[in-house]
């Protein structure tokens, strides 16, 4: 498709062209399966979550600004509301536990925003599983291209970019399920880079807006959908034009590598490189805590035995999880400390284990974590450094009688190098859904979304879960 303006294509008609010429038979079957396993595994987190008071006050939120009952419902409530609300309170239910999955080079958490937009659509439109697999496949697969464009990790400019990022991610997907056009898809995306959103300041106090950003990204998808719909235009070349959304987020131009969006797009699957997280919190921390936790049972270390916990860290990781010291060592809040790597450390090491309760506030207060937290000293990894597609952990703990005990992870589980078995993403479930629904209903949704592809109607099954 030429762009209406210009001779020239741009990025966002070519990536609308593959859309809407998508071919759910030519997908390898590893694909496919990759995506069930990503959605059983964020239904599973949005349980997990449902009982939180950050959620009831996103529900709250959502009946005061947009108006109460609509044609549209949240994973696990069974009260309507209208679909960007829906998709709030869905982003919400995904992110606010930090245990969604992560594409590790690009830091976007894909499956989350993506599938929290399309859950009250499928069920709006009375779509089945395989429309649902096919949506999320081809909003999450273009949304971590989309995240290789720049060399710059947003996190260093100051925003979220599974929110930044996702809202594009979000409408592709919603794009495919309502058959938009090559024209609507890029008058959507055009509008969905207004939208665009997410700053970071919370990452220092840890307020609950960051915790917020995958619901903000969901909900302004729908809008931007629904913009396109009413024939509303959008810029064409919104990514690489003069004042194309990668120039104006970053202010500055590095060598924008625009053609990772695009480059083997239906070959080659980036989503095969997302990966699943085995603890709630920032993806960077999760192989320090299977390090610590494999040093402490191998060991049998005993935390008032600890003299200095060194984590060897990429560098360009302080200023998120590791700096000031001070304050990630006495996190204010759960989330806080879901982005700390010194309270992260000391409560494996004292809990040996790191599940959905963990970063309760008995956590945060515990004078042994905090003790142990005292000793966490980080220091650089350039090993790590020079191949953020990886994700390396370091830990080496001194005894007070003078031993040290070191272990390297060069790839946390759930990666595509270090993967998670169909069996480990039903543990991960089981474990979240354990204590909110009965094993039974827990056994039959896993069931059902295992084999997305033969379920007819979405809104039955999620109906049956709200009950």
């Amino acid at each position: 498709m030429l762009d209406r303006r210009s001779a020239t294509p741009t990025l966002s008609a070519a990536a609308a062209e593959w859309m809407t010429g998508f071919s759910f038979d030519a997908v390898p079957e590893a694909v496919l399966e990759n995506t069930r396993l990503r959605i059983l595994d964020v239904i599973g987190v949005m349980i997990a979550s449902s009982g939180l008071e950050v959620v009831s006050a996103a529900k709250r939120a959502m009946t005061e600004s947009d108006g109460g009952r609509g044609s549209a419902f949240s994973v696990t409530d069974a009260a309507s509301m209208t679909p960007a609300a829906a998709a709030f309170v869905n982003g919400v239910l995904s992110s606010v536990l930090e245990f969604d999955d992560t594409h590790i080079q690009s830091n976007i958490h894909p499956t989350g925003v993506v599938l929290s937009a399309l859950l009250p659509e499928c069920e709006r439109l009375g779509l089945s599983g395989r429309n649902l697999v096919e949506a999320l496949l081809i909003g999450s697969e273009l949304l971590c291209r989309l995240g290789l464009v720049s060399p710059i990790r947003m996190h260093e400019v100051g925003f979220h970019p599974s929110s930044v990022y996702g809202v594009f991610g979000a409408v592709w997907g919603l794009a495919h399920l309502r058959r938009f056009s090559v024209e609507q898809t890029v008058d959507a995306i055009g509008a969905a880079a207004s939208l665009s959103a997410g700053s970071i300041a919370s990452f220092e106090d840890g307020t609950s807006t960051k915790t917020l950003h995958v619901g903000m990204a969901a909900s302004a998808a729908i809008r931007a959908a629904a913009l396109a719909s009413q024939g509303i235009s959008g810029p064409h070349p919104v990514f690489e034009g003069k004042f194309g959304w990668f120039g104006s987020y970053f202010q500055s131009r590095p060598e924008f590598r625009f053609s990772a969006l695009t480059d083997e797009l239906g070959e080659r699957w980036e989503v095969l490189n997302i990966a699943s997280k085995a603890h709630p919190c920032a993806y960077t921390m999760i192989p320090f805590i299977a390090a610590t936790i494999a040093l402490r049972d191998a060991h049998g270390i005993k935390p008032e035995d600890v003299e200095v916990i060194y984590c060897d860290i990429m560098p360009r990781s302080f200023a998120t999880v590791c700096e000031p010291a001070e304050e990630k060592r006495r996190p204010r809040t759960s989330w806080h400390g879901r982005i700390s790597l010194q309270h992260t450390v000391a409560e494996a090491l004292v809990l040996g284990r790191m599940d959905k309760d963990a970063y309760a506030p008995e956590s945060l207060a515990h004078p042994v974590i905090n003790a142990v937290a005292d000793r966490v000293v980080h220091r650089p990894d350039m090993v790590a450094a020079a191949d953020i597609s990886r994700s390396r952990a370091a830990v080496t703990i001194r005894m007070k009688d003078g031993r040290e005990f070191s272990h390297t992870i060069d790839d946390m589980p759930g990666t595509r190098r270090n993967p998670i078995t169909r069996e480990g993403y039903l543990r991960k479930f089981r474990a979240n859904v354990r204590g909110v629904i009965s094993q039974a209903a827990g056994e039959e949704l896993a069931a059902s979304l295992l084999n997305l592809d033969e379920v007819d109607d979405l809104g039955a099954l999620f109906r049956t879960l709200r009950r």
